[in-house]
């Protein structure tokens, strides 16, 4: 069986200060040395408040990555949606000119979630498929910007949607990220229509990954789903002056009896 491994970042907040911006360079220059070929998944918060600039500075560092690793990518709320209690009316625009139209793109490609790859009347979910594993971007922002703050929202259509595709691939290793946290209940962070998701993915998932919170956390056999990981602002020092990576081994990618080996690595 396959053996695959997957480097999660999440909340680069590009354009927050100039030393997001560093340590991302850092990460990407690190990634690329040590993991060439690894998948890269990055769920939310690329930019700090969606300005063409950030996304513009955002991709130039990602195409660099992606001409050694895939990377895939969907938008957290500082992307396009509310950052804190302000909204700007073209995040949206400016993240599907720059970052995707919506979840990212893999190499050798301008965006991996293409036409074909999207389930047909499903807004907001995008599918890539890379041999026995079949990853799931789901877009946890309001389209219609109902969910004030940091708030995530997840439809009926999205959730019916979701879990009719991820039946489809039954027998694959599924892995789906999002960027809000799939089980808060926090006031500025709560993500309306969670139990949808959570009922979409029981059973159904052998994996979930996602950020928002800035706060690593690591969850086994919750609800029916394999393992489900939280990553920390990838651009924060978490001790000193040491950035960490999360590295996520898959062992047997594609079996039953699929595993996952879970690290930080200091740079």
């Amino acid at each position: 069986m396959a053996n695959q491994t997957l480097i999660h970042l999440s909340d680069l907040h590009v354009g927050l200060r100039p030393i997001e911006t560093q340590r991302l360079k850092k990460v990407i220059d690190w990634v690329a040395e040590h993991y060439k070929g690894a998948t890269v998944v990055v769920t939310g918060d690329l930019t700090d408040n969606a300005t063409e600039a950030q996304m513009r500075s955002t991709r130039k560092m990602l195409d660099k990555l992606a001409a050694s690793n895939p990377i895939l990518t969907v938008p957290g709320n500082h992307d396009y949606a509310w950052k804190g209690n302000i909204l700007r009316d073209d995040g949206w625009e400016n993240w599907v000119k720059h970052l995707g139209s919506p979840l990212g793109w893999k190499r050798n490609e301008t965006h991996w979630m293409a036409k074909d790859h999207e389930p047909a009347g499903v807004d907001g979910l995008g599918v890539w498929k890379d041999g026995p594993v079949v990853y799931f971007g789901i877009d946890s922002g309001d389209p219609n910007d109902r969910q004030i703050s940091a708030r995530g929202w997840i439809s009926k259509g999205l959730a019916d949607g979701l879990a009719a595709s991820l039946k489809q691939y039954a027998g694959k290793t599924r892995i789906a990220m999002l960027h809000h946290h799939p089980f808060s209940q926090g006031f500025f962070t709560k993500l309306q229509g969670a139990q949808r998701l959570m009922n979409a993915l029981r059973d159904n998932c052998e994996l979930l990954l996602f950020g928002h919170n800035h706060e690593y956390g690591l969850w086994w056999q919750y609800p029916g789903i394999g393992m489900i990981c939280s990553s920390h602002k990838t651009t924060d020092n978490i001790s000193g002056n040491c950035l960490f990576v999360t590295i996520i081994e898959v062992k047997n990618a594609g079996a039953q009896n699929v595993s996952f080996q879970h690290r930080l690595e200091i740079l």
